[in-house]
């Protein structure tokens, strides 16, 4: 029996280890990443701008909405 705990030990540590492995992997990966590619993608993705021009007068459409809800409250 304890041949089998040396066994799993054994084979907990190797798993741990290359855990460990692969997380320090990935861990270097994501710090020689190139973030400032990833915002220029964003800022040509995103545009908001153009998203405010068409958004229109949002506390005219609030007070709207709003004045429906009561509408329907009061029925």
């Amino acid at each position: 029996m304890s041949t089998l705990f040396k066994i799993l030990a054994v084979v907990g540590a190797v798993a741990v280890a290359v855990a460990a492995f692969l997380a320090f992997k990935k861990h270097k990966e994501l710090e020689d990443y190139d973030y400032e590619d990833l915002d220029e993608d964003f800022d040509d993705c995103c545009d908001c701008d153009s998203c405010a021009e068409t958004s229109g007068d949002v506390e005219a459409d609030l007070d709207k909405v709003e004045d429906a809800v009561e509408d329907v409250d009061k029925d």
